[in-house]
């Protein structure tokens, strides 16, 4: 039987694959080292005491866990996360609709996308602070120009819902509208043409061939926007000041954690927070799947 020689690399094609490996193991070892090993870390913390204050630390098993689970400010804060995170969809909408108007009607005009874009290249700081003085009791735009008297970012468990809804929907429309764009000038115009000669209308053709056609954009859209959002801190901080109704669960893992001094505590959060990530990441992968995204 005859033995098939394996081919023999060149050496052109030997120094490309060093060279190749040198360029991937720079964020592998980034990722070992400040993934990896913190992840790693984090989780052996939260079944301990600890505290860099203190000389020793004392297991504790899964006691941070039940603390956290029967901790009625770590329920608000998840329910809080949640409730913020339904204006996501809206967000995504719009900026789909903005994306068809530029594409359709002004013709991608590039200073209205850069000026729809701005929010997403603005410090989240900043756009926090501006936010913050627009939903301001007193002297803020929003009460001024609607003539309204409404404390948007006091102690009232709805309105300030509502001000981040706005402040997140606008921050989050010019990233949405970006990705939206690219995938429409991916769409062949021919598409188009052929349920034209069909004589199908704008909304048919939006329904039936542009929202099934960016479907990947839309499945990249909505892992980002939920993995952002589980993520959210500057909003709770920094627009609402740490008003209750608007901590999230960051919130609450910097509070325990930075605040407070109990790191093991905000280390089983973490690792909570982690894991539905991660579990929420691979269900939308699973799903793309499915759906051939």
């Amino acid at each position: 039987m005859a033995v098939i020689a394996k081919p023999k690399h060149s050496k052109l094609t030997r120094h490309e694959e060093r060279v190749a490996l040198l360029f991937i193991i720079i964020p592998i070892i980034g990722f070992l080292i400040f993934t990896l090993a913190s992840f790693s870390y984090g989780f052996y913390q939260s079944f301990t005491d600890f505290n860099p204050v203190r000389e020793t630390t004392t297991w504790v098993w899964f006691e941070n866990y039940a603390d956290l689970l029967s901790d009625a400010n770590f329920r608000d804060a998840v329910g809080n996360t949640i409730i913020l995170m339904a204006a996501m969809p809206i967000g995504i909408s719009l900026g789909l609709l903005l994306a068809v108007y530029l594409k359709n009607l002004a013709k991608g005009s590039l200073i209205l996308s850069l000026f729809y874009y701005l929010p997403a290249i603005t410090s989240a700081v900043a756009v926090n602070i501006i936010w913050r003085y627009i939903f301001n009791a007193e002297y803020g735009f929003i009460n001024q120009f609607f003539g309204l008297n409404i404390d948007w970012i006091g102690i009232d468990y709805w309105f300030i819902k509502i001000a981040l809804w706005v402040k997140g929907v606008w921050s989050a429309v010019g990233v949405t509208m970006i990705l939206y764009l690219a995938g429409l000038n991916n769409i062949p115009h021919e598409y188009y043409e052929a349920s034209s000669l069909d004589g199908a209308s704008k909304i048919q053709q939006l329904l039936h061939i542009t929202i099934p056609l960016l479907n990947p954009t839309t499945f990249y859209l909505v892992v980002t926007s939920i993995i952002g959002g589980l993520q959210s801190f500057a909003e709770a901080e920094i627009f609402a000041n740490g008003q209750k109704s608007a901590r999230t669960i960051v919130w609450y893992i910097w509070n325990k954690g930075i605040y407070q001094g109990k790191y093991g505590l905000a280390a089983a959060a973490s690792f909570l927070l982690a894991t539905v990530i991660i579990i929420v990441t691979i269900i939308q992968l699973r799903r793309s799947k499915m759906l051939n995204v």
